[in-house]
């Protein structure tokens, strides 16, 4: 088992959810039996994840997601999963467990780490899904978009550097990838110090981006998670996320 220290510490707490009416958006990293880390979860804890979110939110399909923004929200608490990193451990064990509980992801990856095994300095060797892998997902009506051409985040880079790693992801997910949509996960979470031009029209954050309205700041979209090994903390962040709409809809 491969465990690493918090990092939650430094960010505001998971129960921060979205802008009121607005869908939760989770990030999760593994779907492991044997990483523990703060968006990763054992096979049998995402199961219980889904099970208890399809209680209490309508899982978002990722093609629905212009309909929300052209609608300016939606009309009751909703959840959308998204992963980062596009590992191979995503394709194995979370995609039947969502087919099974009638969820669809956006999966974000890094075009320069598809098919790759990325030696992590703690977690060891980590397999990236393939592009075979990638198709199969969109085949299955999830979302493939990018995070990136090499992972690096983009707060240290200089704005015309951002823009080469946004172009390069951009035609290579077309090129590869017919559908793929012209989104973006930023690296690390972390936009660009400095204005850049020919962002997507969508870019999704992470825990640190602030609680706004997705058609105010459709470059800032705020994720959370769910804390993986703090299953107790679950009740009271589904019960915040759910006060993004009408207190009757809150428990």
């Amino acid at each position: 088992m491969v465990s690493e220290p918090s990092r939650t510490s430094l960010f505001p707490p998971p129960q921060v959810g979205s802008a009121p009416g607005w869908p939760v958006v989770l990030y999760f990293h593994h779907v492991d039996p044997d990483i523990r880390h703060y968006t990763s979860v054992t096979p049998a804890a995402f199961d219980a994840a889904l099970a208890r979110l399809g209680e209490r939110f309508a899982a978002l399909a990722p093609e629905a997601v212009d309909g929300v923004l052209g609608g300016g929200g939606h009309p009751g608490p909703s959840c959308l999963v998204t992963f980062d990193d596009g590992y191979a451990d995503v394709f194995e064990h979370a995609l039947p467990i969502m087919e099974r509980r009638g969820w669809r992801a956006v999966h974000f990856v890094s075009v320069d780490l598809v098919g790759t095994v990325e030696e992590h300095p703690v977690r060891g060797p980590l397999r990236h899904m393939t592009w075979d892998d990638l198709a199969e997902l969109q085949r299955r009506g999830h979302v493939v978009a990018s995070h990136a051409s090499t992972h690096r985040p983009f707060s240290g880079l200089g704005a015309q550097e951002v823009r080469r790693e946004v172009d390069r992801a951009r035609s290579v997910l077309a090129e590869r990838l017919p559908g793929a949509r012209d989104w973006l996960a930023y690296p690390f979470g972390e936009p660009p110090r400095d204005p850049v031009a020919g962002l997507p029209p969508l870019c999704f954050g992470s825990v640190k981006a602030p609680a706004l309205a997705w058609d105010a700041a459709p470059r800032e979209i705020r994720r959370t998670y769910l804390p993986a090994d703090e299953q107790g903390q679950w009740e009271s962040c589904m019960t915040e996320w759910r006060r993004a709409w009408t207190p009757s809809t809150s428990h």
